[in-house]
């Protein structure tokens, strides 16, 4: 069974809070058209094969869904990942991998005649997995499972890649620099804005390169996720010409209306 998992963007992220060493998260995500290749075999075993990028096992959330499909259904998965999506980037690449393996998994159950839900088994593995696995755009809150469809929307846009952010590392410099918590309006959740952009900056200085970049050609960006990858809705033509000339990888994407499509 072949996939593509999507990608995302954070239309809006805001920190509102933290419990039991969780932070709390509210804002808008969307699918984009950037998206990891799977291809997911029925097997005696689990195997993750990564082409395109290295993961240790214990890490890999990819694996991780698949041993939990596989002590629950005795369903074990070869998955085979080619990477496309920038890694450390914030646009939910492990998270999209692990979602379009649950997606497969669902699909092959139901061809056993098994109705499966497995959003519990997304809900555990990773806070935007429940949101990659349905995709679209959605408000996300909480740890990530509390899921509210939106519309979906169209539109063009420009990836920049300026390079990995750790994302436990983003939510501790988040921390140490006693960024304030702050929750949006209805009327703020479709604007540009990332709590943790001046934590992924102290981390990251190319994303500081990105947006002079940006404000020279006159081009708003805004960051997603814990940083690594900013992003330009509706790029003017030569746009992407430009950041590569400033040295940064780019990559011309659409909005996406699901976050697993099946090939």
């Amino acid at each position: 069974m072949k996939a593509i998992a999507n990608g995302k963007f954070n239309l809006s992220l805001y920190v509102t809070g933290v419990v039991g060493g969780m932070h709390l998260l509210d804002g808008v995500m969307h699918s984009v058209s950037l998206g990891d290749e799977l291809i997911v075999e029925e097997s005696d075993r689990v195997r993750v094969t990564m082409l395109g990028a290295e993961c240790p096992t214990e890490r890999n959330t990819a694996y991780r869904a698949a041993i939990l499909v596989r002590d629950r259904y005795g369903l074990s998965l070869d998955i085979s990942i080619a990477k496309h999506i920038p890694v450390g980037g914030g646009m939910g690449g492990s998270s999209a991998d692990a979602a379009g393996v649950l997606a497969c998994a669902e699909r092959m159950l139901a061809g056993r005649g098994v109705n499966a839900d497995l959003s519990d088994i997304a809900a555990a593995v990773g806070s935007d997995v429940s949101f990659m696995m349905r995709g679209g755009c959605a408000r996300v809150r909480g740890t990530g499972g509390d899921v509210t469809a939106l519309p979906p929307m169209e539109f063009d846009a420009l990836a920049i890649d300026c390079g990995a952010v750790d994302t436990a590392a983003c939510y501790r410099t988040f921390d140490e620099l006693a960024l304030p918590f702050s929750s949006p309006t209805e009327g703020e959740l479709l604007s540009p804005f990332n709590a943790l952009r001046p934590a992924a900056e102290r981390l990251n200085g190319r994303l500081r390169d990105c947006a002079e970049t940006a404000k020279r050609l006159g081009v708003a960006v805004s960051m997603t996720g814990s940083g690594g990858c900013m992003f330009v809705i509706s790029p003017p033509a030569g746009t992407a010409d430009a950041f590569r000339e400033a040295g940064f990888r780019c990559f011309p994407v659409r909005s996406a209306a699901c976050g697993v499509v099946f090939v």
